[in-house]
């Protein structure tokens, strides 16, 4: 993925004013996952970006397992019965597929189908 757009991404997050709990919760989880994704250290996003092709460090094994760890707090939600925490939870999980879709479109793909199966 080319830095520039990347950093684009990781600065509009960061910059984002906000304003409800689920605003919060959506831009918490996408730049938690697209920083430890590319590597994106706090300090970068105020220096001048640099327009080069950044790799992943992270496999998609390890997101797969983060996703993973994820839909396991949704089940334990699920069987408690407590409609908030389900649907924080599934909120939680789409924002991260979002996030994923941004730099692996294929891996989103698989997650959207993995959720249709349960």
């Amino acid at each position: 993925m080319r830095n520039k757009k990347l950093m684009e991404k990781v600065i509009d997050l960061d910059t984002q004013v906000l304003l409800t709990r689920a605003q919060s919760l959506k831009v918490m989880v996408q730049i938690a996952i697209i920083r430890q994704a590319f590597g994106v250290k706090n300090d970068e996003t105020y220096k001048p970006v640099k327009d080069y092709e950044r790799d992943t460090i992270l496999s998609d094994d390890e997101i797969r397992k983060q996703f993973s760890k994820d839909l396991e707090w949704l089940n334990i939600a699920k069987e408690r019965s407590d409609f908030g925490d389900v649907k924080e939870f599934e909120n939680r999980i789409h924002y991260f597929i979002e996030a994923v879709r941004f730099f692996n479109a294929n891996l989103a793909d698989e997650f959207n189908k993995s959720m249709k199966v349960e």
